[in-house]
């Protein structure tokens, strides 16, 4: 290939990136998929929610795209290559992926399809910095493994339908759920006081279900700038941040389910899993990165979800919201169970905003006709923002309802004894399992 006025090796371009040997173990994968991550991190720093390693790994020039494509492909092969050796193994460890030990410390199986798939990614990511393009579902397919459902018109129709029975009055549907959820909004400055309270509620009744590593702990915060609801940040192996939006008038009951989303048994109950027993405890160095892309991202948004479910069936949410978190916001108690049942509703109609992503990506729906049908199809309180987010996001819009869904699908075909375990297993290797 030739960069500079000069011919430029695979060879060499493996050296720029990973100077680790050539090997093909899943250790020596693991460090060159890493380090390219970082290294396309340099072209699109949103790939990377964080990276709690070495310092040292991020320094150096930023590589071009070429070279980081070319090594993204050999990459992909090597991966491949040990994914098939690993087919022919057998034995009862190896054919769940996940061993039977208290902690579910994986095999050498399960580490190589997670690094092949986020591989997957990261080569589909240097081929759109170069320029490369596809449909909604073929992005989604190369990013995650995974496309969305076909769109079942009947089931989305009943959902609604149960949301404008518990919303009478007069108007569309829209306009109803938009005033309710107004009605009923907690005012800015109390909203870190209501999220914090939340926050720690779900710890608390986690902690019985979901053991947690000694020392871990979390702090909230509020962010306006950040352009997401809420979202966690790792600070260190057993820390995080969680960062609420105080702007945009969330609800107690949302308020809750991202408590449970980004705390725990959500995103930071995910971290401090993979950092006791899989970093310390294995030292798999690539969990020290935190991606944004491939089916880690998609794996670890579903299983956010799927706990908060998990956590907080029906009758719990309408408690924690009447005697903790109305009091908390100053809004009536009273609303506490139609306020939950609302919610929940509202949550099941996050495949439509997958659909009209892809209309509108692919550009068959313009900005006009998304705008309106993330408002009256999805029930969006905030359309046109949602519909910038599509932009920027793409197909990753997916991983909250295919993730979900995912996660949701594999805790129900576990007997019920065995769920949290499941889910725990899920939330330290950002994988499904075998």
């Amino acid at each position: 290939m030739l960069l500079g006025g000069g011919v430029l090796t695979l060879a060499g371009c493996r050296t720029a990136v990973a100077p680790a040997p050539a090997r093909s173990d899943p250790g020596a994968l693991a460090e060159r998929y890493t380090r390219l991550a970082l290294q396309l991190a340099k072209h699109q720093p949103s790939l990377i929610d964080a990276w709690l390693g070495a310092p040292a790994w991020t320094d150096g020039p930023r590589l071009p795209a070429p070279v980081l494509r070319i090594e993204a492909a050999q990459l992909l092969r090597d991966v491949e290559t040990l994914v098939t050796s690993h087919e022919g193994q057998t034995g009862v460890a190896e054919a769940t992926g996940v061993s039977s030990t208290a902690t579910g410390a994986p095999t050498d199986r399960t580490r190589t399809r997670y690094l092949a798939g986020q591989i997957r990614a990261l080569d589909d990511a240097a081929g759109r910095l170069l320029g490369e393009s596809h449909q909604f579902a073929e992005e989604a397919r190369r990013t995650f493994g995974h496309a969305a459902p076909p769109r079942d018109a009947a089931l989305l129709d009943s959902h609604r339908k149960r949301l404008s029975e518990a919303l009478p009055g007069r108007g569309t549907l829209a306009e109803r759920h938009a005033e309710f959820r107004r009605s009923l909004a907690v005012p800015a400055g109390r909203v870190e006081a209501v999220f914090a309270a939340a926050v720690a509620w779900c710890r608390t009744a986690a902690r019985e279900v979901l053991p947690l590593p000694e020392g871990e702990t979390l702090t909230t915060r509020a962010e306006d700038t950040a352009g997401w609801a809420a979202f966690s940040r790792p600070t260190g192996p057993r820390t995080s941040d969680l960062w609420v939006a105080t702007r945009g008038g969330a609800d107690a009951a949302h308020l809750l389910q991202l408590a449970a989303h980004e705390g725990t048994p959500g995103h930071h109950a995910q971290h401090v899993l993979a950092s006791a027993h899989l970093v310390a405890a294995l030292g798999w160095t690539e969990r020290l990165l935190h991606p944004a892309f491939g089916p880690h991202r998609l794996c670890a948004e579903g299983a956010a979800e799927a706990g908060a479910d998990l956590l907080l069936p029906h009758d719990v949410r309408v408690r924690v919201c009447r005697e903790i978190l109305l009091p908390a916001a100053g809004l009536p108690a009273a609303g506490a169970e139609s306020l939950v049942r609302v919610e929940r509703l509202a949550a099941e109609l996050d495949l439509e905003v997958a659909y009209v992503a892809a209309d509108y990506l692919d550009t068959s729906l313009g900005a006009e006709a998304a705008t309106n049908r993330l408002r009256d199809d999805a029930l969006v309180l905030d359309p046109a923002g949602l519909l910038s987010f599509v932009e920027k996001q793409r197909a990753k819009v997916l991983a909250y309802p295919v993730g979900r869904r995912l996660v949701r699908d594999a805790l129900a075909a576990t007997p019920a004894a065995g769920r949290w375990a499941r889910l725990a297993s899920i939330a330290t290797t950002l994988t499904l399992g075998e």
